[in-house]
């Protein structure tokens, strides 16, 4: 008798959505930028320490998180490049990733856009489609 196999195919909804931020400014300055205009309360967090396959060799990156008690939504700010790497290799033109998680509004998240855009520390955000990211695993660390 044939053994019967079954395929189990698994789709993981994303509460989440990416950001990409490209500014000239180090990460602790960016972040207090982003409080003061925007008034939220990034905080350092641990660096996120990434084994890389391919360069045998860890990958660390800076890390800031704000807990939004009131929208239940957490934002996490991650520098993209780390001295022998990029968190998302496909995004090298990025120089930070906004990563937020919880039930997000369309038009929460167009006026972060705003506002984020109209510092003068900050040349460009934008939403990233995730669709387009090979590497997604890297965005569900938390």
């Amino acid at each position: 008798m044939a053994l019967k196999r079954h395929k189990l195919e698994m789709a993981i909804e994303e509460d989440y959505c990416l950001l990409g931020l490209v500014s000239d400014e180090p990460d602790y300055r960016l972040c207090w930028i982003i409080n003061h205009h925007l008034g939220l309360d990034f905080r350092k967090s641990e660096d996120l320490v990434l084994a890389h396959k391919k360069l045998g060799q860890e990958q660390v990156f800076s890390l800031f998180v704000f807990d939004d008690e009131r929208t239940m939504t957490t934002y996490r700010i991650i520098k993209n490049r780390a001295d022998n790497g990029y968190f998302l290799e496909e995004l090298k033109n990025l120089d930070y990733l906004i990563h937020v998680q919880g039930d997000t509004l369309s038009n929460q998240m167009n006026a972060f856009l705003e506002t984020t855009n109209a510092l003068d520390s900050v040349r460009l955000c934008v939403p990233v489609d995730l669709q387009k990211i090979k590497n997604r695993d890297r965005l569900l660390l938390w």
